[in-house]
């Protein structure tokens, strides 16, 4: 079994909404996912490091009240990458690693804050090395049964690199089929692309759909809208998901309205980097979830995203809030807009400045002295978040 959530170290005495499963002893075999001794000496330093982790709790009913959970997928906050550890039964599967610059945070993660020694199934979405970066290091943190990658080589160092380390390690790349299934303990997954092979390697990512119980993950990689538009023509009833992690970091060219539309995600993931350089989450995109009434989570605003699944509900933690880190949130399918436990000041609307992406109170000095050029006019606080702007730190609205 795995050494217990990062909820179950980070906040000691905390209620937690995710909790540890011991199901599944001795399943993966005595190495696979226990803790070592000396991870466990280093625990006390890793957790000073972490302390303030998941400091927002938010609650996302689905079916009913969250139980014991027994499925959890880690969504890291590598900046402009994507990498996620999905932990099932005792069983364990990563899903990318971020960039190079990543691998000290993913090596400590799986070790410490998780006590990781094992991973059943690594999966590389595709062979760029804003995903493939970290899984050198998680290679070296933990013994690596499978590793699946929809190619075998990729001309870039850090792919090489990747590939070196598994053969030393005697792993030998695999490429899950289309219409293939594997299970993760009581999870099952199913790969629903790459088809074929197309000429943009974001469109060649594996695409595979992640069921538990009742609840349902959807993961692409960075599938933009030619590898969609595939999977939506060969299996369009096998795209509905609960939760997606969007496709190519929220770029404008990937989340295409049809896609959307099929898989009628409740909650969306996307990994970006704070002020990155491509704009991502494309306006676009956040529009297109705001009006499907989809709740967004943004590892450049929440930082690290934990969801817990025990097959009828789904809680998500989140590392922080903008602006508030110390807030509460909960929200219901019912009303999707999370509103604030603790009172605010009531606001009629909010100033957005189209410049630099951050919006105020209308008395701010920031918001009086805008030109009109830059000017946008938000109904609520949810609705410029939404949108991809971020508080100003001045009058923090």
């Amino acid at each position: 079994m795995y050494g217990g959530t990062a909820a179950d170290g980070i906040i000691p005495g905390e209620k937690h909404l995710i909790n540890r499963n011991d199901g599944g002893a001795g399943k993966t075999g005595p190495a696979l996912g226990r803790a070592r001794p000396e991870t466990e000496r280093k625990m006390s330093g890793v957790l000073r490091i972490c302390r303030g982790m998941l400091v927002l709790s938010v609650l996302v009913w689905i079916l009913g009240s969250s139980a014991l959970a027994s499925l959890e997928v880690h969504f890291l906050d590598v900046g402009q990458g994507d990498a996620a550890i999905v932990l099932c039964d005792g069983k364990v599967m990563m899903i990318d690693g971020g960039k190079p610059d990543n691998s000290q945070f993913i090596y400590s993660y799986l070790t410490g804050t998780l006590g990781l020694s094992g991973i059943d199934v690594m999966v590389l979405s595709h062979p760029h090395s804003d995903h493939a970066g970290g899984l050198s290091a998680a290679l070296a943190a933990c013994r690596t049964e499978r590793i699946l990658t929809p190619v075998y080589y990729y001309n870039d160092p850090v792919f090489l690199r990747f590939r070196d380390l598994a053969a030393e390690q005697n792993l030998m790349f695999e490429m899950p089929l289309a219409g293939t299934k594997l299970s993760l303990g009581a999870a099952e997954i199913s790969f629903l692309a790459p088809y074929k092979l197309f000429g943009d390697t974001n469109d060649n990512s594996i695409m595979m759909r992640l069921s538990y119980g009742n609840t349902s993950f959807l993961f692409t990689g960075d599938a933009e809208i030619p590898e969609e538009m595939e999977a939506l023509e060969r299996a369009p009833e096998l795209l509905r998901a609960d939760v997606l992690k969007v496709g190519h970091h929220g770029s404008s060219s990937s989340s295409g309205e049809d896609f959307l539309n099929a898989v009628k995600p409740r909650a969306a993931l996307i990994g970006v980097g704070i002020e990155n350089t491509y704009g991502h989450p494309a306006r676009s995109v956040l529009e297109r979830f705001r009006a499907m009434g989809t709740q967004v989570f943004r590892t450049d605003l929440h930082g690290t995203v934990v969801l817990a699944s025990d097959g009828k509900s789904i809680s998500v933690r989140t590392e922080r809030m903008p602006n508030d880190p110390d807030s509460v949130y909960t929200l219901s399918w019912a009303e999707l807009t999370p509103e604030l436990t603790q009172e605010h000041p009531a606001v009629e609307y909010y100033v957005g400045n189209m410049k630099s992406q951050r919006f105020h109170l209308p008395e701010c000095e920031g918001a009086v002295k805008m030109s009109e050029k830059n000017r946008i006019r938000f109904e609520t606080r949810e609705e410029a978040i939404q949108a991809g702007y971020q508080p100003c730190g001045t009058c923090k609205p």
